[in-house]
This record gives structure tokens, sequence and C-alpha cells, in this order.
């Protein structure tokens, strides 16, 4: 029987001493060697000096219950800063050797967790097909004809593939839910400011996050109180992070929406499965309702649409001029555009976004939770490579304004499809509802009976 990575059963197994952090991690770079060039990693830490450091966290097995995260293999998307290691963001010609470790990372590790390695992304994050790679890309774990998802395509994948228990990615339109729906999986988007963002290369931000891939929602949640809380030294943090609750809390009978205009861009197999999600939430004590989803649509489009884009400028656009053969075409394009805008029209994207922010805040009132599938279909390579902008943006129709729009969200898997395909949920809400979405997203997981993970991990 295959070791699961899973928190309950790994964790279960050390405290029943049939197992140890250093047999995990034998485990786990066991299986990174059979799968080969995946293009899942873009750098992993040194076996030697990973064993040390599970050898050392065997020796404090006592501290397990003080430790959320002890022995939990996990990796970091390649745009989060670990001290020592590369830092690319797919590309090469931009890499550098931070000094010191992104705090969220900082925490996991001192909560007992095992940092493996960086993880692959659409260049500089700008992406959520996963698709936006030099070299190759990683593959889908249910068919290699279709996208991984992006931009945290390495971190999904690894969540996915049974190579760790979670993963660390970024989040500006959707990168942490996208690939956690194509790869059956959970993904987590934070609220803005909940995790600190200090110690990555931000492409906006006043709301990029550190989502979380994980097998369960408990799993998710469970990294999200161990990485979670106030950062003096972030600007962007929350000034009441410690006092967000995070433990599950929601109604027994509450009131979702779901967009008046739903787009599956032809496919009714997801249709269809989205109806399915829908009845189930509805039989766990939900009244569905509906709202009007253009507010949604439109602050989505200002991130790549309006001048919010001149901030990927500021970040990082000095490789146009330093290493723009190093470029992704798409990536390149979108740099040079960021670099037009005017200070008038960012001023006016803000304010924009601002009513927007209003505008929604108003439409959600007596509403407990917002239900939209993830993915509105899944996506094949060929058909995005052809068509790169257009798809992409296709991708993200229904993540791509949550940030925005300050509100939270989790991506739950739904079913397989009878294609084969995972089909995936995500639950939106206010910002600072985390314990609403962690405890209907784990009534809905229990509904579906659905194991996460790639299908030969089951």
């Amino acid at each position: 029987m295959a070791m699961s990575l899973q928190f309950a059963p790994l964790r279960g197994r050390y405290r029943a001493g049939q197992l140890t952090p250093v047999e995990t991690i034998d485990e786990v770079y066991r299986r990174i060697d059979v799968r080969g060039t995946d293009h899942v990693w873009t750098g992993l830490a040194d076996r030697v000096t990973v064993r040390e450091q599970a050898h050392a966290l065997a020796q404090r097995i006592g501290e397990l219950d003080a430790l959320p995260l002890y022995g939990l293999p996990f990796g970091v998307k390649d745009n989060v800063h670990v001290a020592g290691v590369p830092t690319t963001c797919g590309c090469p010609g931009y890499t550098t050797v931070p000094t010191q470790t992104a705090e969220a990372v900082r925490r996991a590790i001192a909560a007992g967790a095992i940092f493996i390695g960086k993880q692959s992304l659409d260049q500089f994050a700008t992406g959520l097909n996963g698709t936006r790679t030099l070299g190759g890309h990683c593959l889908n774990t249910f068919d290699p004809e279709i996208i991984p998802g992006g931009s945290s395509s390495g971190s999904g994948v690894a969540v996915a593939a049974g190579l760790v228990s979670f993963s660390l990615g970024s989040d500006t339109g959707g990168s942490g839910r996208v690939p956690a729906a194509l790869n059956n999986i959970v993904g987590l988007r934070p609220t803005i400011g909940l995790v600190s963002t200090r110690g990555m290369v931000y492409n906006n931000r006043m709301f990029d996050c550190i989502p979380v891939f994980a097998l369960t929602v408990d799993d998710a949640f469970t990294v999200l109180e161990a990485i979670a809380g106030r950062d003096i030294d972030d600007p962007v943090s929350r000034a009441d992070a410690d006092g967000i609750p995070l433990k599950p809390d929601f109604p027994q009978t509450f009131r979702f929406a779901i967009p008046e205009r739903l787009e599956f861009f032809g496919d009714k197999q997801s249709a269809a499965d989205f109806e399915r999600a829908v009845a189930g939430l509805s039989s766990l004590g939900g009244t569905p309702c509906v709202f009007d989803f253009e507010p949604f649509h439109e602050a989505g489009q200002l991130i790549f649409e309006s001048a919010l884009v001149a901030e990927r400028a500021a970040s990082y656009g000095e490789v146009l001029d330093s290493c723009a053969q190093d470029l992704v075409p798409a990536v390149a394009s979108i740099l040079t555009r960021a670099r037009r805008y005017s200070a008038v029209e960012a001023f006016q994207a803000h304010y924009r976004l601002s009513a927007l922010r209003r505008q929604v805040a108003s439409m959600l009132d007596g509403i407990d939770v917002v239900v939209t599938p993830t993915v509105p279909r899944p996506f094949r390579v060929s058909e995005m490579l052809a068509d790169p902008i257009t798809r992409n943006a296709e991708v993200g129709f229904y993540t791509y304004g949550v940030g925005p729009l300050d509100l939270c969200a989790v991506s739950v898997p739904s079913r397989l499809r009878d294609d084969g395909l995972p089909f995936g949920i995500s639950l939106v809400a206010r910002a600072g509802a985390e314990a609403s979405l962690r405890a209907l997203g784990a009534r809905f997981e229990q509904w579906t009976g659905q194991q996460s993970g790639a299908r030969q991990m089951q």
C-alpha cells in the first residue's frame, strides 16, 4: 500500500512509531526520482541536508502535538523566497539567491514542515494555464493533453501526484485555485493580508496572496492556521490577522449565490456537473439564489486590461532590458504593454476597483457564500498554445475577480467527469470568512465522497 502524504494518516503513523520523518523524506525523493524530468521542480533542496533536518525532527517526536505540520514534506512556488535557494520566476536571467526566507515559508518550517524544493510556474506567475514556461511544462496528472493549470502549476501537480503533503504558491487572479481544480485537489486563497506575502515577487502587491494546495480542506486550513498572522514588516498585513477565526463555523442552513450568467464555453459536461454540485449544496441545507456576475467579471478584467497591470513592470519590468531573450512571448507582451500606462490611468483603475468592491459588498448582503465553477471547462494544451491570450482569459473567467474584490475562496474537488477529468467548484466569501469556507468546504467534501489527488495515487 502506497504511503499517504495526507496529514492525518502520516501524523498517525509518526505517533504510533510506525514511520519516521527520515523514511518519509526517502520515499518522497524516491517518487521524485521515478518521475524523472517532469518539469514540476525548478530546484530541489540538498538531499543530505534535508535528511539531516528530518533526523533532527525525528528526535522531537514528543513535540508532535505542538508542531501542527510535523514531518510534512512541502514545496514552494519559485516566486517565493527560500534563503540560499535560487528564485528564478521561470526566467533564468532573473535568477537571484535570497538571503531571507519568506515569512509564510518560515512559519511553515517552524511548525515542523520539511522543505523539499522550488516548484515550476507560468513565468513570473503571469498566466493561469501552466504552459508559459521555457523548456517544457509539467503535465496534468489526469491527461497530459490537458493544461495543468497555472500559474502555480508545479505546486498543484506536486500535491496531486503525491510528491508533497502541501505546497505554497501565489495567487493574483486564480493561480491558487485553477491548478487545484484541474488536478483534483484543494486550493485555498486566504483573505488579503491574513498571510504575510513578505518575501515573494509580486504581480499586484495590494491583492496578491500566498495560497495553500493540499489533498483535503482540513489539511489546507491546518497549514493556513500555521502560517497566518500579523507581520509588522509587511505593509499589506492586516492589523486583525491574528484575530480572524479559522476553526470551522458555518450555519446548518445557509443561503448561497450562483452567477446569473454561467459560462462553460460550450462544455455541457461541466454545466451538468455544476448543477449536480448545486443540488448537493442544497441537500446540505443551502438555499440557492442568483446574482449579477458582471461586477466580478469587470473586476477580474482590471487585472490584465487596465493600468493595474503596470505594477508588474514596477516589480520586475527590468527583465525587458536585461534578459528579453529569456522571456516567454506572452509575458514579454504583457510587460511591454504595462510600461505604456500613465499614472492617470492607474488612479482611474483604482477608483473603479473601489467602486466595484463597494457594489459587490452590497450585493452580498444576506448571502453566506458565493458558489461558482473553478474552471469553466478543461482546456487542451494545443488550443492554449494556439490562442494563449483568449484561452487564458477563459480559464480565469470565475477566478479573476476574487482577489481584486478582496474576497477569500477555496476550490474543492466535486467529481470526476464522465471523461475522467476532474471538476471542482469554488466557495467564495467576504474577507475574513475563512471559518465559513472551512466548515462548508468540509461538508461538501464529505458529501461528494470524492478521493482527491491523481488517479494513480488512489
